[in-house]
């Protein structure tokens, strides 16, 4: 079994998962990472992944994406952080779904924009109204984020030490 984290960017993913897998003493998975690691692996260059997506763009970064969706397919014990394309693609929720529980750490879009806006727009995002892109794209993925989890955590009105807490509070968790 594994604990896979969704939700829109800065909803807390990447620091919950991490919190996790400690305190589970299992392994911590960012798909955004694998992404960066294959890149880097297959083309010699260490690129994050605003600077994969903007040298080769969309089509190419999410097929990256989703070839390492599949190599998760026998993944366990592990805390993985999605990225937020991931949930476009079925056979990747598939993945996902079969190999463990999905917990949704949702958060309101106005929220996870002001946050975004602070750490500096994606690349994903249009250039000239970033904020109306960025709605957009929440307005997407929410949707495939609620209708794929398991469990919907309201992340916006909780602390990082307590959607860990909700989250090893789960029964399937608890007795997994």
């Amino acid at each position: 079994m594994n604990i896979v984290l969704c939700g829109l960017p800065m909803s807390g993913k990447t620091t919950v998962g991490k919190r996790l897998s400690i305190q589970l003493n299992w392994t911590f998975i960012d798909t955004d990472e694998m992404i960066e690691c294959a890149y880097e692996k297959e083309f010699g260059e260490k690129l994050s992944c605003r600077q994969i997506y903007r040298k080769e763009g969309e089509s190419f970064f999410r097929e990256l994406e989703n070839e390492q969706v599949l190599t998760l397919e026998n993944t366990h014990q592990s805390v993985i952080a999605t990225g937020g394309g991931t949930f476009h693609v079925q056979k990747n929720v598939q993945i996902l779904q079969d190999n463990g529980i999905l917990f949704y750490l949702m958060l309101s879009p106005e929220e996870a924009w002001k946050r975004t806006a602070v750490k500096g727009i994606p690349a994903f995002l249009e250039k000239s109204y970033p904020e109306q892109a960025f709605y957009a794209i929440a307005e997407k993925r929410l949707p495939l984020y609620a209708a794929s989890s398991h469990v919907t955590i309201k992340a916006h009105c909780l602390t990082v030490e307590e959607i860990t807490a909700a989250i090893l509070n789960h029964e399937e968790i608890k007795h997994g």
